[in-house]
């Protein structure tokens, strides 16, 4: 059996896994990343990217090719038939993001589904020399002090080759077998009580949906159906419909002559309808209760699953990969300790946990028709959409900070707004035309000052620096003529000093010594 050796193996290439190998490139690292599907994501899941998850993005240098296949944030209408001219909006999807516009040198959200954004980060990553190979499973792992060995089996030619690898990342999915190997216990609801079936077509329909954005899904309910239906590409369709168990309901009830009839229903007249596929589903609300097990680390679906009422699924996963990329890169070019690496569960479980409970509130809540005795989130406690995409503050030895630990190191810590506080991503502000402070920063960690002393400093200490003087960013961070920041590689405030320096380079040292483990 042949034998080879990679500094990290991911396994699984949803968006979780795909970002972690792009990432690593950019710092660059070597990744291969299996996948047992023979082939991208072709249908719209993980619809709706918020302006975080486009911020890492820009990082990668993928704005454009983003923004070229992207779209205005996806809203639902309601028709009684897909026919009928009587159409009103579900829910203003566009409130949710509402007042967020100037937090972001990107949109607040747009519409660019997985099945776009997949070829985007697999073009990347294999540009930057990363190796992705589809239609791969994992069939064995082992872990020990130094490693993971795994062997791989081609579905296609069964052949096996074992992988050696300094670490694993998991990004195989709610059922994460690696998550189960690992004996990771999870917490959070479970799987929710509802039950999906997504029914995959072709027919003349486009007509139907027209004067509608490309990423709008319509909700059809009348006396006969209930579902919701959504563009994959031409006339190829998706339609979205519930079951009941309860009721003596089942997914294997929808055979393709049922899902005719109930196509024929919604659509409001006949028209030719080709059946291409029946699947299942059923939404999870958990999170990993550790993130990280010895040289393992979990991403995405693995680590945290929500059902996808607040845009939380995808964009929360891909955040996560930022988070773990540069620590796994620097531990791996001997720029930092260990320690760091723990870091990743320190900072990023509380956020997780966090997003899949707020998951649980708001308009969705009329979606999940629960039908058991245990509690949800009560209304009061539901956050604001800037808490859950950027409004949180990292507590961990990642980020000096004089401020108090917290009591509860898995509760989440919130801010009102972002100031350049330490554990917070840096705020944005335009610099000059088209160029935000977020665009200033480089795979490496990054001082904004405005005094030349701390860009000497940082020349001395190898650290990118860059001058930002602005009556804005006074304003914005509270910073006086000789204040500064220390930025971390995945855009986050490591460090922060007010003070004139009285011996900057030394300081700078001191706070990138205490960041990294050193």
């Amino acid at each position: 059996m042949a034998t080879s050796r990679v500094p990290v193996l991911i396994v699984g290439a949803g968006a979780a896994g795909l970002a972690t190998s792009a990432l690593l490139t950019k710092h660059g690292v070597r990744s291969l990343l299996v996948e047992k599907r023979r082939e991208v994501f072709i249908y719209p899941k993980a619809r709706n990217l918020s302006f975080r998850t486009q911020e890492i993005l820009r990082g990668l240098g993928l704005a454009d090719e983003v923004h070229a296949v992207a779209d205005s944030v996806s809203t639902m209408m309601v028709k009684p038939a897909l026919n009928s001219a009587e159409e009103q909006l579900a829910f203003d999807i566009n409130a949710l993001f509402a007042g967020l516009d100037e937090l972001s040198p990107e949109p607040a959200a747009q519409y660019c589904p997985q099945s776009r954004l997949e070829p985007i980060l697999i073009a990347d990553t294999r540009r930057r020399g990363g190796e992705v190979r589809y239609g791969t499973e994992l069939s064995s792992l082992e872990q020990d002090g130094s490693g993971v060995t795994a062997v791989v089996r081609d579905l296609d030619t069964g052949q096996s080759e074992t992988v050696r690898a300094d670490y694993l990342v998991g990004a195989d999915g709610v059922h994460s077998p690696i998550r189960n190997w690992s004996g990771i216990s999870t917490s959070g609801y479970g799987a929710l009580p509802i039950f999906v079936v997504f029914i995959y077509f072709r027919a003349p329909w486009t007509k139907y949906i027209s004067h509608l954005a490309d990423g709008d899904a319509v909700q059809v309910k009348n006396a006969d159906v209930d579902g919701i239906f959504l563009l994959v590409q031409g006339d190829l369709g998706m339609f979205t419909t519930t079951y009941f168990p309860g009721k003596g309901e089942s997914a294997d009830q929808f055979t393709p002559q049922r899902c005719k009839e109930l196509l024929l229903k919604a659509f409001g007249e006949p028209i030719d309808i080709d059946v291409i596929e029946v699947a299942a589903w059923q939404p999870y609300e958990q999170v990993a209760d550790q993130f990280r097990c010895g040289r393992m680390f979990l991403v995405g679906d693995s680590a945290h699953t929500m059902p996808p009422f607040k845009a939380g699924g995808a964009n929360t996963a891909i955040q996560s990969a930022h988070n773990l990329a540069w620590k796994l890169a620097a531990v791996l070019h001997g720029a930092a300790g260990q320690a760091l690496l723990d870091t990743y569960h320190a900072e990023r479980h509380p956020v997780g946990r966090f997003n899949a409970r707020q998951s649980l509130t708001g308009p969705s809540l009329r979606f999940l028709r629960l039908d058991d005795d245990r509690p949800l989130l009560p209304p009061d406690e539901e956050a604001p959409m800037f808490a859950l995409l950027i409004g949180y503050q990292y507590r961990s030895g990642a980020v000096v900070s004089d401020a108090p630990a917290p009591v509860d190191p898995d509760a989440v810590s919130l801010v009102d707004e972002l100031r350049g506080q330490p554990g917070t991503r840096v705020p944005h502000v335009w610099v000059r035309d088209g160029v935000s402070t977020l665009d200033l920063l480089g795979p490496g960690f990054t001082v904004l000052a405005g005094d030349e002393r701390w860009c000497a400093a940082a020349a001395s200490a190898s650290v990118a620096a860059h001058r930002v003087e602005s009556h804005e960013w006074a304003a914005v961070t509270g910073l006086g003529p000789s204040g500064a920041l220390l930025v971390r590689p995945d855009d986050f405030v490591g460090w922060r000093c007010d003070a004139p320096p009285a011996d900057p380079e030394g300081q700078l040292r001191e706070a990138l010594s205490q960041i990294v483990g050193s």
